[in-house]
């Protein structure tokens, strides 16, 4: 996050109004950076933890109207979890503004989560009404996923100045977690064991000033002109990799670029060592790091402005690149690609899959959470969405069963392979289900037979201006939708070929709808 000077916000409103000339299309362009393109995401905070086979990202929303309010202005944070690296699943509003009843409007900041225990801990920053400053928050819950609620009902702290914004958190070998944070300047506090307050036996009330010197950062800055090579501004990440300790944070001023320095310790003294990525054309003025280890690789988080519709510095948008490291431990400078990473494995078209796991999007939102439901909605004629790298088989996929909810049946699906204009697999008529929370499954042949691994495009149209209809999860299957009765009394403890639609054997069947022999029956 930032203060913004007046001139800068003129400059890059130009920059903005090129921008969005950029094809909003999903078409033959397969880039993976922005990862989520149906909402604006800022200050990624990649998380890894125990016991969980996906990779999760805590964020920040900007909802910020170019032309209308040129600043920041989030209302909520949100979490996205992948297991691919390129098709990335919306858990929806993980936590709203007013989770903190102390907190003031559109004040959303740049936060982070952890695991100790049983519990997911995720520091946010946000202001109080009526006060400029921000302060640093505590949600918690048992999910990563959340939803969290508010621990402390009040700020972890209080510094009594401004900056404290940008919170990192992070847990050593020995147990002992540490809070960096800041604008400006730099400070950090002993955790508790319960994560809910700081030690305060060192420092000043608990809170260590680190020294922005020339050796530590590169550079200092006064007044808002840097004396050295670089200097410390904001957003830090601290992590580890195996003796060493890395500190990265955004640097040199407005614009911003990525720099890092190094210790053997969690509390300095820290040495700089250069920059991770420099200040490129991303569109953002603005960057926010966060770096993370999953299945083998190294992975750097960042944000840009490079949303395919509206994206600029206020609506900034989350990206990734592999990242590597030199012998002695030193990062090698990360360039800002649209290519963003490959794929770590194909996703399975015939397991049911959340709408809201997503390669790239236009136009739809996601909503709900995870205690109440997380589904697809506003669904308008002419909005896209794309699911990457599933992998059909041999055989290939027949027929696919949607969860919707329609109140008017005025909508259609378009399906498509790999491409917005890619071979049509099936153009189907969303029949009503008597509501917008009314949900129904529904299953359709498929007019055209995909193999291999392929991207799939959904595509909507309808003769409705409201929302079309929402949408749970889909699955493809590899049976058309003809369904075959078999009566109970035929049945026997040896029939062990019936499978449920997910794919599990039955030894013993009851009443329901089952896969035998490839072709889907039913057991009345």
């Amino acid at each position: 996050m930032k203060k913004i000077i007046a001139i800068i916000c003129c400059q890059l409103s130009i920059f903005i109004c090129q921008l969005s000339t950029v094809n909003c299309q999903l078409s033959t362009v397969q880039a993976q950076n922005p990862i989520v393109s149906h909402c604006y995401t800022a200050d990624p905070a990649p998380m890894v933890f125990e016991d969980n086979d996906s990779l999760y990202v805590y964020c920040d929303e900007d909802m910020n109207v170019p032309g209308v309010n040129d600043f920041y202005y989030m209302e909520r944070w949100r979490v996205y979890s992948t297991v691919d690296m390129v098709n990335w699943t919306d858990h929806g509003e993980a936590m709203p503004r007013t989770a903190f009843k102390w907190g003031c409007e559109g004040t959303c900041w740049a936060s982070q989560c952890v695991k100790k225990g049983d519990y997911y801990y995720w520091y946010m920053c946000l202001s109080k009404p009526g006060d400029w400053r921000h302060y640093i928050g505590l949600g918690r819950s048992k999910k990563p996923s959340g939803p969290f609620k508010d621990v402390l009902k009040k700020p972890l702290f209080d510094t009594g100045e401004g900056g404290d914004i940008d919170p990192t958190v992070f847990i050593d070998d020995d147990g002992q977690a540490y809070l960096y944070w800041g604008n400006n300047k730099l400070r950090y506090a002993k955790l508790g064991s319960a994560m809910i307050y700081i030690n305060t036996n060192i420092g000043k009330n608990g809170i260590v000033e680190v020294p922005l010197t020339a050796e530590a950062f590169g550079g200092v800055k006064v007044d808002d002109k840097v004396t050295g090579k670089d200097c410390y501004e904001e957003g830090p990440w601290l992590d580890k990799r195996g003796d060493n300790y890395y500190l990265m944070y955004a640097a040199g001023g407005v614009p911003e670029h990525i720099s890092y320095s190094m210790s053997k310790s969690p509390e300095g003294p820290w040495e700089y060592k250069g920059v991770v990525m420099k200040q490129q054309d991303t569109g953002s003025f603005t960057n926010h790091s966060g770096m993370v280890h999953y299945q083998g690789k190294d992975y750097f988080f960042y944000h840009t402005g490079w949303a395919p519709k509206g994206g600029g510095g206020f609506n900034r948008s989350m990206a990734v690149e592999e990242m590597h490291f030199n012998a002695d431990g030193t990062i090698k400078p990360i360039t800002a690609t649209r290519k963003g990473v490959k794929a770590l494995r194909t996703m399975s078209p015939y397991l049911q899959q959340q709408a809201e796991t997503l390669n790239a999007a236009l136009g739809i939102s996601v909503v709900g959470n995870e205690d109440t439901g997380v589904y697809v909605t506003g669904i308008h004629t002419g909005d896209s969405m794309r699911v990457a790298n599933l992998d059909f088989g041999t055989e290939g996929a027949k027929s696919i069963t949607l969860r919707v909810a329609s109140a008017n049946g005025k909508g259609t699906l378009v399906i498509r392979q790999d491409y917005a204009k890619g071979k049509v697999l099936a153009r189907i008529p969303i029949a009503a289900t008597g509501g917008d929370n009314v949900w129904a499954e529904q299953t359709f042949d498929l007019t055209a037979i995909p193999t291999g691994t392929h991207a799939i495009h959904f595509s909507f149209s309808g003769t409705d201006t409201q929302t079309l209809f929402n949408w749970d999860w889909w699955q493809f299957n590899e049976f058309t939708s003809e369904i075959e009765a078999i009566p109970l009394s035929t049945l026997n403890s040896q029939l062990s070929t019936f499978y449920t639609l997910q794919g599990i054997p039955v030894t013993n069947p009851t009443k329901g709808i089952y896969v035998k022999d490839g072709r889907k029956v039913v057991i009345p």
